[in-house]
């Protein structure tokens, strides 16, 4: 094998490690919206029984994939605990359905827009669940949410 050869074969190699790792990793949703105290889900992942104590806000973060776009929405309302709310992973079928994978009390999260986030450390791990609240596993089978996971109903989205 000459050394042009050699060069081509190592750089193919490294170029489809870098793909597979890039591949295993776990995706981070981006933040979509946030709907500061409203009486209904203009994106309908919540009905009319989470707003039955009136208002509530909603954050949202999406993770777009090839075909297969996910919403994780996560609602403050009076069905919050002291540091949870209720929380869901919705996919987005072609066809405007949506799908819910996982419903389940989630770590709250404060949206990037909110001047509470301006407040938080630079660094560390409250830092990290403040730029990246949810996270798709790499398998598709688990929605991280800080240090919890939850199981995504029949496995990849």
């Amino acid at each position: 094998m000459n050394r042009s050869m050699f060069c081509t074969l190592a750089l193919t190699l490294i170029g489809l490690a870098s793909t597979a790792s890039a591949l295993a990793a776990d995706a981070d949703f981006a933040f979509k919206a946030a709907y500061p105290n409203v009486t209904a889900d203009p994106d309908g992942v919540w009905d009319a029984s989470a707003f039955s104590a009136g208002k509530a806000s909603l954050y949202e973060f999406e993770l777009r994939t090839g075909g297969n776009d996910l919403l994780v929405s996560q609602i403050w309302n009076s069905d919050c605990a002291v540091a949870t709310c209720p929380t869901r992973l919705v996919r987005l079928e072609p066809d405007g359905r949506r799908a819910v994978l996982v419903d389940d009390m989630m770590r709250q999260v404060i949206p990037p827009n909110d001047p509470r986030f301006a407040g938080l450390p630079k660094n560390g791990p409250q830092a990290d669940f403040a730029r990246r609240p949810f996270r798709l596993s790499a398998d598709g089978k688990s929605l991280i949410n800080g240090d919890f996971r939850f199981s995504v109903r029949a496995g990849k989205p």
